[in-house]
């Protein structure tokens, strides 16, 4: 839908809310850089005060130093994938927030055009990265291989559908598709407030860490995934402008594009 059909408020939180999911995917990213081998153990003190402080306990806390050393030792062991792995992602992340920016779209063109090249290529590297992590080596078995191969099979096609749609001149394909390899991008994040909450009300009733890690990951991704598409569902137009149905129709210019429709897609 064109900007002025949606309401300010509902875009006010949809914006803080992926800031928000931004912001604590840059900042664990940066963070298992810098602690790459033992950055889970470091966070567990943190986690049992948490536990205390509500009268919650851990029925696995003897294992608890087993289990972390399961989490950090596979990365560990592996630096360098890690590192690319999340530093592609940070800056993925920030990027790609700045793409959906149409101010920044609308002023600066050029921008938009190679910032969006980066991002294929950053995409793809973290794509391989964490699909080798979690299908080589999943610390959850199965169930976490199964959603890491969904849900980054689907980033990776959402990228190149992109790709293919703007190389068309199919902007509004093109948005679409970029929206939801986002989506699957900073639903990343969304599986570690899912992880939190479920370990808080999960743990003391004996589910294990493994159980826990594998529902956050379906439940988090999922819930990003289909958010975006009901907000791809609340602005999609029934009939496009006449810009948008030339773009259907013909190949144009992407900077013709993108200054046609930066103000109107939010």
């Amino acid at each position: 839908m064109m900007r002025s059909r949606m309401s300010p408020l509902l875009v006010r939180v949809a914006w803080t809310g992926i800031i928000v999911l931004v912001a604590i995917g840059v900042t664990s990213s940066v963070a298992r850089w810098i602690f790459v081998a033992d950055l889970a153990a470091r966070f567990d003190p943190f986690r049992e005060r948490m536990l205390a402080a509500i009268g919650l306990e851990d029925p696995f806390a003897s294992a608890r130093a087993a289990q972390l050393a399961i989490v950090d030792g596979r990365f560990a062991r592996h630096p360098v994938m890690i590192s690319l792995h999340v530093l592609a992602g940070a800056l993925f992340l920030v990027l790609a927030l700045l793409q959906l920016s149409s101010r920044i779209r609308g002023r600066y063109p050029a921008y938009h055009r190679w910032s969006g090249r980066l991002l294929v290529v950053l995409g793809g590297l973290t794509a391989i990265a964490g699909l080798y992590f979690g299908l080589l080596m999943p610390y959850a078995g199965a169930w976490e291989a199964s959603a890491i191969a969904l849900f980054g099979g689907l980033f990776l096609v959402a990228i190149g559908k992109g790709v293919v749609a703007i190389r068309r001149g199919n902007v509004i394909a093109h948005r679409e598709w970029m929206i939801r390899a986002f989506a699957v991008a900073i639903g990343i994040s969304t599986v570690r407030i899912v992880a939190a909450i479920l370990d808080l009300t999960l743990t003391p009733a004996g589910f294990t860490p493994a159980r826990i890690f594998v529902l956050s990951i379906w439940i988090g991704l999922s819930m990003t995934v289909i958010a975006a598409e009901l907000w791809l569902a609340r602005t999609r137009r029934a009939s496009g402008t006449p810009v948008e149905a030339a773009a259907r129709r013909r190949r144009v210019t992407s900077g013709e594009i993108d200054i046609a429709l930066a103000r109107r897609v939010p």
